[in-house]
């Protein structure tokens, strides 16, 4: 007889719970953009680009990703910079490297740190990943064209350093429709 008390009161509760859905906030909350609206009538005034062939995004108008700093992290984060800055005129690169790298553990959505760390490992050296972290910049950058192209720019340079000339052609070429 207990289980039918049971059942009883667990039952309604299921159903409640099962038809839940949780709150939509809108899409200007959570920082995306909405929807741009389809057209049925074709656009006779596109023109594709060589990069577009390819299927290759190129946004450089894109509104920054709002990120709110407290002054505790820009001060840091500066004198972190200033340090490295500092390790890379005396050829620590090393040091440099770990420095850019704790900078970053503070503000890890700061594109332009993201760029100098890419422009140390290309100094030692290490072009792949130095072309990841740019492509890293790249990504966080915004609106920030000049950063987009700097970006593009050292990964051209990475990409022909480790032998992929039709890469960093590709590189130089998003670079230039930056200008």
């Amino acid at each position: 007889m207990n289980w039918k008390r049971y059942t009883a009161l667990l039952l309604p509760g299921l159903l409640l719970a099962g038809c839940y859905t949780a709150p939509q906030r809108p899409l200007e909350s959570v920082g995306q953009r909405q929807p741009a609206p389809v057209s049925s009538e074709p656009d006779s005034a596109a023109v594709v680009t060589p990069a577009e062939e390819r299927g290759i995004q190129i946004t450089a108008y894109e509104p920054a990703p709002a990120i709110p700093l407290t002054p505790l992290h820009s001060r840091a984060v500066g004198a972190l910079l200033t340090t490295a800055l500092e390790q890379e005129r005396t050829d620590d690169l090393n040091g440099a490297v770990g420095t850019i790298e704790r900078a970053l553990r503070i503000e890890p959505r700061n594109a332009h740190l993201w760029y100098r760390l890419a422009g140390l490992r290309l100094i030692q050296g290490r072009h792949l990943l130095a072309a990841d972290l740019a492509n890293k910049s790249l990504t966080l950058a915004g609106g920030d064209v000049a950063l987009k192209r700097d970006s593009w720019q050292l990964i051209a340079r990475a990409r022909r350093a480790a032998g992929d000339v039709s890469g960093a052609n590709v590189a130089e070429r998003k670079a230039r429709m930056l200008q």
